[in-house]
């Protein structure tokens, strides 16, 4: 049996969720809001390293526990899958197992399951939501806004739905590199006697040396994310940070990391050796051009930490082909590729050419005209 948090109200026992463009948590059913500090005022607090969750004004606390079934699926491709029972409606819930908060599709009920946060997988800290639902779906309208050859309800309210708050597993690195870099410069000077055309070009050796420190680059630890979709989402604001508090989870999904630093450590490394070659070739802008480039670098990371950001979500098929928005959900950044429709597009070129075309013979009648 494993455990399963359900967040409840204190004016009137349904579940809660965290609303990020207020900060609080919201009922949807006798729309009180709470903040953290009221929440813990009214009776929740923390026990082993999950919550136990308040269930009315006497303080009382509940603990929901629901069924987990290991391996639901036969077969190698779904041999990860877990069923969970939903806590509120008894309906079977089916996740993957690195999915840590969810919530039910039939009756909404938000579950967190505070055991895959448990050991190695407890983070150090979260960036919780600072933006709603409501502001991702209009910026997923924003963005879509004009372009006459998206699919035929591409916006419809009912895809809107689908845009899902989602909590993405990052490491964050420190990092020292200790750079040697080395390339060759040239200067040119042109001029003319009247007769010959004459060209000095003066040639440099460039050298820089030195260590430089990299604190907090965010790299996402879970291989259902797309890299460059993820690092394009940036920059979130580290002074925002908040210690980790499952609390923040309700509403949401969340993913516990499949990426062990280890296995990130190339990637911390390109982007770490731009900065350095930015850097250290600063000295180049005083040549007119700069060739044979030659940088080796030591990197050190002795310090990673296991942090959730928050990212709003929504992924598209057509024609065989997956498209994904995504919107930051701390400073609201969005990101994504948008899919066009081969029909819609034949029948815009149709139209625009047989205007082009009843334009131009007009035309061409009215000059006729005039020149009769």
């Amino acid at each position: 049996m494993a455990e399963g948090i359900t967040y409840l109200c204190p004016g009137c026992g349904a579940y809660l969720r965290y609303d990020g463009g207020q900060g609080k948590w919201v009922c949807d059913y006798c729309d009180s809001s709470y903040t953290k500090e009221e929440l813990e005022q009214r009776g929740a607090k923390t026990e082993n390293s999950g919550y136990t969750v308040s269930s009315g004004d006497s303080g009382k606390t509940e603990t929901v526990d629901f069924a987990c079934e290991e391996n639901v699926a036969e077969g190698k491709d779904q041999e990860h899958l877990r069923a969970y029972s939903c806590p509120n409606c008894g309906a079977e819930i089916v996740t993957d197992d690195v999915t840590a908060a969810t919530f039910c599709v039939f009756c909404g009920n938000p579950t967190v399951n505070p055991q895959q946060f448990s050991g190695k997988y407890h983070p150090s800290a979260m960036i919780p939501f600072a933006t709603d639902k409501k502001q991702a779906q209009e910026a997923f309208l924003k963005l879509c806004k004009g372009k006459k050859l998206l699919p035929k309800g591409f916006t419809s309210q009912q895809r809107l739905e689908k845009i899902t708050g989602v909590y993405v597993p990052y490491w964050l690195f420190d990092c020292k590199a200790d750079f040697d870099y080395h390339a060759t410069g040239e200067n040119h000077l042109i001029w003319s006697d009247g007769d010959y055309d004459y060209t000095k070009t003066d040639l440099f050796h460039i050298h820089r040396a030195g260590t430089m420190d990299f604190e907090n680059i965010p790299l996402d630890a879970s291989e259902n994310m797309e890299d460059a979709l993820m690092d394009a989402l940036e920059p979130f604001d580290f002074t925002k940070v908040e210690p980790f508090d499952m609390r923040y989870l309700s509403g949401y999904l969340a993913e516990k990391y499949t990426y062990e630093p280890k296995d990130l450590f190339e990637r911390m490394k390109d982007r770490v050796s731009r900065g350095i070659e930015n850097r250290a070739s600063e000295e180049g802008r005083r040549y007119d051009v700069v060739h044979s480039v030659q940088c080796n670098t030591n990197y050190k990371s002795d310090h990673q930490a296991y942090l959730l950001l928050p990212v709003w979500m929504l992924v598209s098929n057509f024609k065989g082909k997956k498209y994904l928005f995504a919107m930051n959900g701390q400073t609201g950044k969005i990101v994504g590729e948008l899919p066009c429709d081969t029909g819609r597009s034949v029948t815009w070129f149709l139209l625009i050419f047989v205007i082009v075309f009843v334009v131009a013979f007009l035309l061409v009648w009215l000059i006729g005209g005039v020149m009769a």
